[in-house]
């Protein structure tokens, strides 16, 4: 009972932790050196560097060190399209550690949003807005860190999962989107996944207590699944801006 219970959960908070966001690269799982694709730092007051540990989802995250008290050189951005009339929600995952949490991260969504809270320590916490857009135009969006005082001069915060959605299009789409990923069971080491689009699909594969095994971009239709063990496991497709996750039987 235990185990069906973890399943609904993870299936559950994949789905909805993963909804059909808008941002590139918002789990910051792809980097070039220690930039995060997709992302731009505007200024030189942070650097940035990829985490393996601290991580809310997926196998990264995004660590950061605040190097300033100025904290107008201190952004982390990237441009994306809005349409007129819509409001998009807006979220980020935000871990300060305890040992050092003299600074906080602020959204910015074509001009300054909400601030994370600094006293939570420790744990992932959840900053959230909302933004509607006023013309179909392109917006700047990201993250600004500021100091805390007292400040000693340098600070790290790690951020993750910055999602940014239509809801009602989310819906939509995702009942209008058709993945299909078969033999399910799968006895022979591979899965077929075959969409309606030619994109490259993003695959990510969890077994059953939450842990990603697999995370891979298929450019193909077969996955590679012959290191899997038998049992249960969550499979993710995300192409373009959706995102479905289907159930896998592995015999």
């Amino acid at each position: 009972m235990k185990k069906i219970y973890l399943w609904g959960f993870l299936l559950t908070s994949l789905f909805y932790g993963n909804a059909q966001g808008i941002a590139s690269n918002s789990g910051f799982e792809n980097f070039t050196g220690n930039t995060p694709n997709n992302w731009t730092l505007i200024d030189e007051g942070i650097t940035t560097a990829e985490e393996t540990v601290i991580v809310n989802q997926g196998s990264k995250s995004l660590k950061v060190t605040l190097t300033t008290d100025n904290q107008e050189i201190t952004d982390l951005r990237q441009n994306l399209s809005v349409e007129n009339g819509v409001t998009y929600n807006v979220s980020l995952k935000v871990y300060h550690p305890s040992t050092d949490n003299d600074a906080r991260a602020r959204l910015f969504l074509n001009g300054f949003s909400v601030y994370s809270d600094p006293n939570i320590t420790d744990q992932w916490q959840t900053v959230t807005a909302t933004y509607t857009a006023t013309a179909n135009a392109s917006i700047q969006v990201g993250v600004r860190f500021y100091d805390v005082t007292p400040f000693n001069g340098s600070s790290v915060i790690y951020i993750d999962d910055f999602l940014m959605e239509d809801q009602t299009l989310s819906i939509k789409t995702f009942e209008a989107l058709t993945f299909s990923m078969y033999p399910n069971p799968s006895s022979n080491g591979f899965v077929n996944i075959k969409t309606s689009s030619k994109e490259a699909i993003q695959v990510s594969v969890f077994d059953i207590l939450g842990k990603q095994v697999i995370n891979t971009t298929l450019n193909a239709e077969r996955l590679n699944v012959s290191s899997l063990k038998s049992g249960i496991y969550a499979v993710r497709l995300s192409q373009g801006n959706n995102t479905i996750t289907k159930k896998l039987l592995i015999k």
